[in-house]
């Protein structure tokens, strides 16, 4: 893709695919005026941005290397992730739930996914859709071995998407060992990550935090990652994960109060 390309989508909000004039095969996806994804067509385990970076790497412990797994998404932008899955684990059963109605098929139209992988898209609010999803007889009840909750409008997530009702709809669909990653856009005053938190809080036992150390030292804004589930194992990982960068890092054990 050599040119910009650009649609206006039903709900008014304008989406751009331009390329990276610095990263060859990258494309950065602006909703309106804010930058909202980063993708390499030629190698999608290049993970632009630091936080999606430490998700990626998260996914990767989350099981043995190559061994495919079940994720959610919530909130797909430019299927970021999803081709990372796709590409580090082939054979990965996917499903996007977006939204923001066109989204997802303006950025295959210009950007498709490799023809050996596939993702599943549900064009819907993210509680509502898992409502459906979390239902007894759902084949996503306790199946999703990562749950990713990257879900925003404008620059804020949705009230209602920060929330113990909202987490534990999320708690239905995750698998016994599976993860949660919540990402979260702050200021230095990190009071979206305490909304966050407190609402992970209210569901799961298991919760640790990383992110760029003046971030979370509250020196500066930025984003950071939640890891959150029923299994300690995710704690066990969190050195791994640290190390692997972006660096500097910080990490704590978010302990239920």
């Amino acid at each position: 893709m050599a040119e910009a390309v650009m649609k206006t989508l039903p709900s008014k909000t304008v989406a751009r695919l331009t390329p990276d004039p610095f990263v060859a095969g990258a494309l950065t996806l602006h909703l309106d005026s804010a930058p909202q994804s980063h993708i390499s067509l030629r190698d999608p385990r290049d993970l632009f941005y630091d936080y999606v970076r430490r998700m990626g790497t998260a996914i990767d412990l989350a099981a043995p290397a190559g061994e495919p797994i079940d994720v959610l998404h919530l909130g797909a932008g430019a299927l970021t992730l999803a081709r990372y899955v796709a590409e580090t684990r082939p054979g990965s059963l996917q499903l996007a739930v977006e939204s923001e109605k066109g989204l997802v098929p303006f950025v295959l139209a210009a950007a498709p996914l490799p023809r050996s992988s596939t993702i599943d898209l549900i064009e819907g609010d993210a509680l509502d859709s898992l409502g459906a999803l979390a239902a007894a007889d759902s084949a996503w009840r306790e199946r999703a071995d990562v749950v990713i909750c990257d879900v925003y409008a404008g620059v804020e997530t949705p009230t209602h998407l920060v929330t113990p009702a909202f987490f534990e709809a999320v708690a239905r669909v995750l698998a016994p060992a599976g993860v949660v990653l919540v990402n979260v856009a702050d200021d230095a005053d990190l009071s979206r990550s305490e909304a966050q938190l407190a609402a992970l809080r209210a569901v799961f036992p298991v919760i640790a935090v990383i992110g760029p150390s003046a971030v979370l030292a509250g020196r500066e804004g930025g984003n950071i990652v939640f890891l959150a589930g029923a299994d300690p194992a995710i704690l066990d990982r969190m050195p791994a994960l640290a190390a692997a960068g972006p660096h500097p890092v910080a990490w704590h054990v978010a302990m239920n109060e």
